[in-house]
């Protein structure tokens, strides 16, 4: 069972691991911004000094040099604008390739009954892009900005003095409003993804099954799925719009007050003399400093919950406790055989028990069948084999390690795999088979393909091994996607093969061709196959009979076939 991840410094953490390593680019584009609120300052004192000093005296000289520096600082204001968002850019490009690169590794190491439990992990690694949007956009800009609201407050009362009790008093108006609003959008974004996930899922039974649907008729069934999950997400979104719309008119609306007020009271008191009208000009212009970033940061509510709850999401799946987490200071070198010891093996799904108390030893280079009605628990024992399921109760040791201690990459180096469902990937059958492993020539996954009768019809193809497969590929037959799977799985010469039905969808000279090849290659693996056909078992070294889960029989071919023919037949 997947626990909690140990607590883990700031540096371990998948997320702020990321951004600690960036943490001198963030270094950076605080820089930039200081400098760009500092820029904004200019403007104001521009023109408070043109209407203040140079229209009174008709000062020109000092006027063309005031505007040349100020093209100078509108210069620099573009260009440290420009190297700002080229920073956030270079940050965020550096942490989703960081951060998705430990979700990937994150998800290929869980077992398979968490990945099951967690519906919509696909959605939820899909929400990154939420997260990743945030901290990669205008979005965090207009949060950095958020500070220097009180830089340009302190400003105005330096220039003006009692006028900024009107931006003083609008502030907290629009924090409160935003305050208020936060916990109600946060829920709503938290529903939103939840009915995003739910219509994810729908479309995926869809895309997935589409002939099925077809074929039963049952595109009504999941017709009414898919409308109920857009009309829920539909509903959630039109609350979640509405509440931001409201947080961001209240900000507009009270930007507009702020400087309506500022002209108001500031006639009355350039009138008594208290001020001058630049200094008036200066702060209507630095109260939209002042509040420009309260009605950014109310436009970004909505994408900041979304983001906030996508984290969330994520995070619950980064801290769950995977295989790969236990097993790091294991070494590659540490197997050396093929030998397998099964004790008391138990394993459950959902609390219904699926294997029962196995106990079984497998000799290294032995060839080992597994027999059974369907739903008797093969399918289990197999993936319990290659630690794809993790045991409810009980142990399985691999060349004398505990399976749960091995890291899962060397598990898929020792171990070859072929399920009963067969996936493949869009790309050339070459790639399908070697699958980027380093070190695999071209020559060694023909070899392979020969020995899984796939080499005689892919060269028949357009492109032979070159040849492009579809989604899944779905242009291929089933008995041609079985001997892909099948040579995707013998090119890395495991030291344990397991095989689940490897032909079921073949014809029987393929059939007895490929089991040939199988049960007599030169380098002698460890070989566990499961069949509902006896005349894979001529040739293996022991069978095991799985009735409703637990192990009845397990022993020497010929013992097993003496005393029990009858029940190897059914």
């Amino acid at each position: 069972m997947s626990e909690p991840l140990k607590k883990q410094t700031l540096s371990e953490h998948w997320f702020w691991g990321s951004l600690f390593k960036n943490k001198g680019t963030y270094v950076q584009i605080a820089l930039a911004s200081i400098f760009i609120n500092l820029f904004g300052l200019a403007s104001a004192f521009y023109i408070m000094t043109v209407y203040d000093r140079v229209m009174p005296n008709s000062a020109y000289n000092t006027l063309i040099a005031l505007t040349i520096g100020m093209a100078v600082v509108i210069l620099f204001d573009f260009l440290v604008k420009l190297l700002r968002a080229f920073f956030v850019d270079m940050a965020g490009n550096s942490m989703e390739k960081d951060i998705n690169d430990s979700l990937f590794k994150k998800i290929t190491s869980h077992d398979h009954k968490f990945l099951n439990k967690t519906s919509g992990v696909a959605h939820t690694v899909r929400e990154f892009e939420g997260v990743r949007d945030f901290f990669t956009s205008a979005s965090m800009v207009a949060f950095i900005d958020l500070p220097f609201m009180f830089l340009f407050l302190f400003v105005i009362y330096t220039i003006a003095g009692p006028l900024a009790i009107v931006p003083i008093l609008i502030v907290p108006l629009v924090l409160g409003v935003s305050a208020i609003i936060q916990p109600i959008l946060k829920r709503s974004s938290d529903k939103n993804l939840v009915n995003q996930q739910g219509k994810m899922i729908v479309l995926h039974e869809l895309l997935n099954n589409v002939e099925t649907v077809r074929t039963i008729a049952g595109g009504k069934f999941l017709h009414n799925k898919w409308n109920s999950s857009v009309e829920n997400q539909s509903k959630n979104a039109t609350t979640a719009r509405g509440i931001s719309n409201f947080a961001v008119t209240f900000s507009q609306t009270s930007l507009q007050i702020a400087q309506a007020g500022i002209v108001c009271y500031g006639v009355v008191l350039v009138g008594s003399l208290d001020i001058t009208s630049g200094a008036l000009i200066a702060c209507v212009i630095l109260s939209g400093r002042v509040l420009s970033p309260l009605v950014q940061a109310g436009q970004l509510l909505t994408k900041f919950n979304h983001a906030l709850s996508a984290f969330k999401k994520i995070n619950e799946l980064m801290q769950i406790e995977s295989r790969d987490d236990l097993t790091k200071d294991f070494k590659a070198t540490s197997l050396t055989s093929g030998n397998i010891k099964i004790k008391d093996l138990s394993y459950d799904i959902n609390e219904v028990a699926i294997l029962k108390n196995i106990t079984l030893d497998i000799s290294d280079g032995e060839k080992v069948g597994f027999v059974g009605n369907i739903g008797s628990g093969k399918t289990s024992l197999l993936r319990n084999i290659i630690g794809f399921y993790l045991p409810t109760k009980g142990n399985i040791t691999l060349s004398g390690y505990d399976l749960k201690n091995i890291p899962s990459k060397e598990l898929r180096d020792y171990i070859g795999y072929c399920p009963q469902k067969i996936d493949l990937f869009t790309g050339s059958i070459l790639e399908n088979i070697s699958t980027g492993i380093q070190g695999i020539t071209e020559d060694d996954v023909i070899e392979a393909a020969k020995l899984s009768c796939a080499h005689d019809f892919i060269t028949k193809m357009q492109g032979g091994y070159n040849y492009i497969l579809n989604d899944n590929g779905s242009n291929l037959s089933g008995g041609q996607r079985q001997a892909i799977a099948l040579a995707r799985c013998l090119v890395r010469k495991p030291k344990v093969l397991v095989l689940d039905e490897p032909t079921s969808s073949m014809d029987g000279n393929t059939e007895e061709k490929i089991i040939n090849n199988l049960l007599s290659l030169p380098y002698k693996p460890t070989v566990i196959i499961s069949t509902h056909r006896t005349n894979h078992l001529v040739r293996v070294d022991k069978i095991g009979i799985l009735i409703d889960g637990q192990l009845v029989q397990y022993g020497p071919r010929e013992r097993i076939l003496r005393q029990d023919s009858e029940k190897v037949e059914n």
